[in-house]
């Protein structure tokens, strides 16, 4: 609904105020208008969107320690590792020992 420009110069003012109305509904009512539009796009990217995995916490912890652990931590948790390694080969050592003893013992 364009007005017509027959009017005096004294309108004038009026009437570009009037015109940039007009111009500022016709861009509401188009935003307005593709809301729906909008929505449903959202919604349709939500329901292809995969969900995260189930080992996202795990990674996530995993990722911390490796940030916080220091080549130190490290260092010790390899060193104890290689001496609970050495006590087990000793008692599996021990272990075959003795059943060797108890083997030669009950046969002779």
């Amino acid at each position: 609904m364009r007005l017509s420009r027959s009017h005096s110069d004294k309108g004038k003012p009026e009437l570009d105020l009037l015109r940039e109305r007009e111009r500022l509904l016709e861009e509401q009512i188009r935003s307005i208008s593709a809301e729906p539009e909008k929505i449903l796009r959202e919604a349709q990217e939500q329901a292809v969107t995969l969900p995260p995995p189930d080992d996202l916490a795990d990674r996530d912890r995993r990722k911390r320690f490796e940030e916080n652990a220091s080549r130190g931590q490290v260092r010790n948790q390899r060193r104890a590792q290689g001496l609970n390694l050495l006590l087990l080969v000793l008692l599996l050592a021990a272990t075959s020992v003795l059943a060797t003893w108890v083997f030669k013992l009950f046969t002779a």
